[in-house]
């Protein structure tokens, strides 16, 4: 189990209201809603489901969905992809958590083709990244490898939609909740052929339920970084939207859509209470856009410069590339942005 102050992260409501209405039906009811299609209409494909072929102690599947501890639960239950991800392609799925979101841990992750997926069958545990074969993502916000948490994105809930985005061309892995770019979580992914990843996924919860919503694999080519830029220009994607030809390009990559005003209002916040934690990287950040806004003179004549930022977001902005930075620089200095963990399994 993780041992780590989980209240630093806020949870994000659901993708829809389904479940709100059900609660405020009944608040005091564990509710499950498998009849919500909400999010699902975008994409209908899937390259991949859930292996049903190897044993998966505790854990019911269903086309897409899986039901862990379907009756009480008396450990940690584990199901992965029924293929491995092809190496050197972009893979992108979506996960919804369609029960209550509960317990020591519910994760989504990958793995490779060596993790035990009974390892933890008759214990509670954080089991995707405990060791060196698995990455995974928990509902407290943290991120997990070599058993070492870090700090991410805020909790998903029950509704919350979960989506992975895994380049096998660089190693890198980003998850977005609720449709929203969260940042990368990994950059130490394995892009050897000889290596096989799965999909993965683990609950503690008794009558949980995950759902697979889809499953696409992409080039990393010009197409898909033009589309991440027009993505971001409501006017050019609408101008794009009127030729028949590109249709099919849209559609593609319909999860690079996003709401610009949420994902800068949910990155600033994610990045104020970081600093919290680091107010000096605050302050050089004001130093830093000061010195460009031509303050130099100030700075060396030793006269005070301005104590209160004038734009508030700009200087955080800058101050999330000063930790990118540091953090970036040696995997010692990767504690910069991160915070401590223990486990007991």
């Amino acid at each position: 189990m993780i041992y780590a102050d989980i209240e630093r992260s806020t949870k994000v409501p659901p993708f829809c209201g389904c479940f709100l209405q059900q609660e405020r039906k009944d608040p005091t009811r564990r509710c499950i809603i498998d009849r919500c299609q909400c999010g699902e209409e975008h994409c209908d494909i899937f390259e991949w489901s859930w292996d049903t072929t190897i044993p998966h102690p505790d854990s019911y599947i269903n086309d897409g969905l899986v039901i862990f501890h379907p009756v009480y639960s008396q450990g940690t239950a584990m199901v992965r992809g029924n293929v491995p991800l092809r190496m050197g392609m972009c893979h992108y799925w979506e996960i919804k958590m369609m029960s209550p979101v509960s317990g020591t841990d519910m994760m989504v992750g990958v793995g490779t083709d060596k993790v035990d997926l009974t390892s933890h069958q008759y214990s509670f545990g954080s089991t995707i990244g405990l060791d060196d074969q698995s990455w995974g993502y928990s509902y407290r916000g943290v991120v997990l490898h070599r058993s070492r948490s870090y700090f991410y994105a805020k909790k998903f809930t029950q509704g919350s939609i979960v989506g992975v985005l895994l380049n096998l061309r660089r190693g890198t892995m980003e998850f977005y909740i609720n449709r929203v770019p969260q940042g990368e979580a990994f950059h130490d992914l394995p892009t050897d052929p000889e290596v096989k990843l799965y999909p993965l996924l683990s609950s503690t919860a008794a009558k949980s339920h995950m759902k697979l919503l889809n499953a696409v694999s992409f080039e990393e080519n010009l197409q898909y970084h033009a589309m991440k830029t027009i993505y971001r220009q409501p006017q050019l994607l609408g101008e794009l939207q009127s030729y028949p030809m590109f249709q099919g390009i849209i559609k593609r990559f319909w999860f690079l859509r996003q709401d610009d005003q949420t994902y800068n209002t949910d990155r600033l916040d994610r990045i104020s209470k970081r600093l919290q934690q680091q107010p000096e990287v605050l302050e050089n950040a004001v130093l830093l856009k000061n010195l460009g806004e031509g303050n130099s003179s100030k700075v060396a004549k030793g006269e005070p410069v301005s104590s209160v930022p004038s734009d508030f977001s700009g200087n955080l902005e800058i101050s999330h590339k000063m930790m990118e930075s540091a953090s970036n620089s040696s995997d010692d200095d990767c504690d910069l942005d991160v915070f401590a963990f223990y486990c007991n399994h």
